[in-house]
Order: C-alpha cells, then structure tokens, then sequence
C-alpha cells in the first residue's frame, strides 16, 4: 500500500526518494541516522526529513525504537521478496544473459544480494550443460563464496568486509576460508573488475553490475575446471564486462 501522507512532487523528488532508498539498502544492517543519510545523498537537511517522514508513513523505512538511526523498512523488503521468484522473462537484462549462454556454451547465473548473502536469483543455461547447475536457482551463500557474491563483496570498503568476515567467522573457517584469503580476493576483485574463482573442478568469473543495471547484483559464468582455464576465465571477464557495463 502505498502511503497515505503527501507525496513530494516532481521527478527530481523521486529520484531523490530513491537515493535514499538505496543508500539505506547498502546501510541496511548498521543504519544511518538522518543528517549522514542527508549528506551522502547529497540533499538538504530539510528535504531528508521531509522524505523520510513520507517513507516512515509507509514502512518503506524504520527508525530504530531505542535510536536515531534508519534502517529499510518492512514494506521495502516485501516488495523486493514478491520479486525473488525469478527476474522479468524478457527483460533487458535476461535478454543479456541469454545471449553470454548462447556466446560462451557455459551457464550465467544472476546473483542479488541479500545482508551478508547472495542469492541465486536466475540462471541461463548454455549449450554445455551441467545437470546441478539448474538447482543452483533459489539458493544462498555466503558474500565471497562464489564469483559472483566475491564481486558484490568488492564493492564494500575494507572495514565493512572485515565486519562481515567477523559476523561469520565460523563459518568461513569450517569452509577453509580466512579473513587474509577474503581480502586477498577482494583486492584482485577490484583490481581486474571482476571476480575469478576455482576450486573442486568448477571455476568461473563474477562481475558486479552497475546501479543502472541492478544495484546489489552481479552477473557469473561458471563451467568445469576443464572449460575454464585461467586465460578463458580473464577472456570471460573481458566479454561480461563489455556486454553489462
């Protein structure tokens, strides 16, 4: 439902509304109180909280009981799950990934992130096809774990990287993963523009997409070891890059 209070007019309000949005979602688990929110998304004061008074009415956000931070709202995360069945069939960006599969022969997962996780959100098969690869669809990892969720985790700085490694310090360790080889492919990541991966026969390549295409999500070709040497996966890299960027 949409709120019930005055809406501030124009598209320049909107847009400004969304920048909100979307600076809460990348502050989601920490919050950020008004005047940082005003100044990161580089508004006056006044219009801030004239936005966020509109947003609260219609639980797009929350403020915190005990505080003076933001945080989403439960509306705003609702509308985002009434989505996660798959993306749109012939939308754009679908169109892009049907395209790399028929390009490469190798399946292109899309990645969303979720707080400290990435999900499977869709995936297109290619012509060499790896009967698991479908199941991936719906599934959740850890921020790193996989190509595409380690391109997401690039695009945070290294203090919120570290904060994440320590909120799931377990299990990254069960899996054989420190926080020094975290960074390590954080930095390569954000080095090269994409992400590189391989282990237990499987490697691939991740690449973030830019806000226009799909703030918090990331575009993945994953194969055989045997498919993907180093130099195929750099190759790989280069032609995700050139198509979603």
């Amino acid at each position: 439902m949409p709120p019930k209070s005055p809406a501030p007019g124009g598209v320049q309000s909107l847009a400004r509304a969304f920048a909100l949005l979307q600076l809460l979602a990348e502050h989601h688990d920490t919050g950020v109180a008004l005047p940082d929110l005003a100044a990161m998304a580089g508004i006056d004061r006044t219009t801030a909280h004239r936005m966020a008074r509109f947003l609260e009415a219609g639980a797009y956000i929350e403020r915190e009981s005990a505080g003076k931070r933001y945080h989403l709202g439960t509306a705003a995360m609702a509308l985002g799950l009434r989505a996660m069945n798959r993306p749109p069939p012939n939308s754009a960006l679908v169109s892009k990934m049907k395209a790399l599969a028929r390009l490469t022969g190798d399946a292109v997962f899309l990645i969303v992130r979720i707080g400290d996780h990435g999900h499977c959100l869709h995936t297109e098969e290619g012509s060499h096809r790896i009967k698991t690869f479908h199941m991936l669809t719906g599934t959740s990892r850890l921020l790193g774990q996989g190509t595409g969720s380690m391109a997401l985790l690039a695009k945070m700085d290294n203090d919120a990287v570290r904060a994440h490694y320590e909120r799931h310090r377990a299990e990254y360790e069960a899996s054989g993963l420190s926080l020094l080889r975290l960074m390590r492919g954080v930095e390569r990541s954000r080095k090269l523009g994409y992400a590189l991966a391989g282990a237990e026969g499987v490697a691939g390549v991740g690449y973030a997409l830019p806000l226009a295409m799909g703030a918090d999500a990331a575009i993945s070709i994953v194969s055989t070891a045997s498919r993907m040497s180093a130099a195929r996966r750099h190759e790989m890299g280069g032609i995700i890059v050139a198509m979603f960027a």
